[in-house]
């Protein structure tokens, strides 16, 4: 391993594990890595870094090594170094490039021993400004507009790793003011944020959400914030807070924000309760930024022109990923989100509450203005920022072909 390549701000007279660990968390923060994996095989340790949502290794030690840094990790992270069998959960603050960065630690038992995962929460990209999120201004207008409605409830959807906790944080900023109280309940909570009321779910103590919400209810809230739906029970507090004269934002898995109606109806949200009571729904992906320094034109086929709704006869110039020194030979630097807002109406509360089909809730949505993912992205290709295999990565490009 080339420990010259590695800078760390340990002292020289530290231990070499505590100098590499050291050293291996500066560089992920400086790469601009979201996580850290280390994964024990059987003759070697595998490090790899999550960059820009993919991963990539960066280095290879003898298995070796792994015993000594697999408790320097846990230590760090307040973490019982003797049980190895049963997965353990950790959290370290440090000061790393000048800024303070917390690692979220989670170990998991493996057949070749301990493996770990940071996750990186850096303050400083953490919490960004609503105007700063990227989103054209129609989507930010209407953006604002939901979340000025004083009660009801604002769903945000999304696979893990898709920008929903960045994506809050930053509508949680903007609405923080002296005149209202805002209160959240997570799992963890993320990135500590002045003036807002913050909790982290603890099954120890039986603070779950529907605990944690009930709670909070009395703690006179303007603004609730739940980490995650996730059952009946969570659901139904949730939309009881919304219901008494509370704006509630909170999470859900669901490939499109459509797709959140039926998920809620599932787990057992009656239409009347959605009806009425939804305010807007948010359905987002994070796709990579092609590199400015290397980034290639060429001009699209027949099949791309399709996807994207281009006439054959219209001249367009397209961009695709090259690789080179500036983007670590990747082709691209950086994330934005794409994003849809459903902005419940009275025509689609209607349509809940009558249980209508999908389709029926997707036309008449359309049919009032509404955006969907696809399109968002097909926005950034034409505007040059990303590439048509990112985009259709993450949404399928293939629906907007009626």
């Amino acid at each position: 391993m080339e420990y010259q390549a590695l800078q760390s701000g340990a002292n020289e007279f530290s231990q070499p594990v505590v100098r590499l660990i050291d050293a291996l968390l500066t560089e992920a923060v400086q790469h601009g890595a979201s996580d850290i994996h280390f994964e024990p095989e059987s003759s070697f340790l595998r490090i790899r870094y999550r960059i820009d949502g993919v991963l990539r290794q960066v280095r290879s030690l003898h298995k070796s090594f792994w015993p000594s840094m697999v408790v320097r990790l846990k230590v760090m992270g307040n973490m019982n170094i003797a049980e190895t069998r049963a997965p353990q959960d950790g959290r370290v603050s440090l000061r790393l490039s000048g800024r303070p960065i917390d690692f979220r630690v989670a170990s998991h038992p493996t057949t070749h021993g301990e493996n770990l995962v940071l996750r990186i929460l850096d303050r400083q990209k953490g919490i960004v400004p609503l105007d700063q999120l990227g989103l054209d201004d129609a989507l930010l207008g209407l953006l604002k507009t939901v979340i000025a409605k004083p009660e009801g409830i604002v769903l945000v959807t999304g696979p893990t790793g898709s920008g929903k906790t960045t994506t809050l944080y930053s509508v949680l900023s903007h609405a923080n003011t002296e005149s209202v109280n805002i209160m959240t309940l997570e799992d963890p909570v993320e990135y500590p944020m002045a003036m807002i009321r913050q909790t982290s779910v603890n099954e120890a103590a039986k603070l779950d959400f529907v605990n944690g919400i009930r709670s909070m209810m009395r703690q006179d809230p303007d603004i609730i914030l739940v980490g995650e739906i996730r059952d009946h029970p969570t659901a139904e507090m949730a939309f009881r807070a919304a219901m008494t004269g509370h704006q509630v934002y909170a999470t859900l898995h669901t490939n499109s924000a459509i797709g959140a109606i039926p998920r809620l109806l599932d787990i057992g949200i009656l239409p009347d309760i959605l009806s009425g009571n939804i305010i807007g729904i948010v359905a987002q992906r994070l796709v990579r930024i092609l590199c400015k320094e290397c980034k290639s034109p060429y001009s699209p086929d027949a099949q791309e022109r399709k996807l994207l709704g281009i006439a054959a006869n219209c001249d367009l110039t397209l961009y695709r990923s090259t690789g080179c020194d500036a983007c670590h030979h990747q082709g691209f630097k950086g994330r934005l989100a794409i994003m849809e807002l459903l902005d419940m109406n009275r025509d689609l509360d209607d349509l809940v509450a009558q249980r209508a089909s999908t389709r029926q809730i997707r036309e008449a949505a359309l049919a009032s203005g509404f955006r969907t993912l696809a399109a968002d992205g097909v926005r950034r290709i034409l505007q040059g920022v990303t590439s048509v295999a990112e985009v259709g990565r993450v949404v399928n490009l293939n629906d907007r072909i009626d």
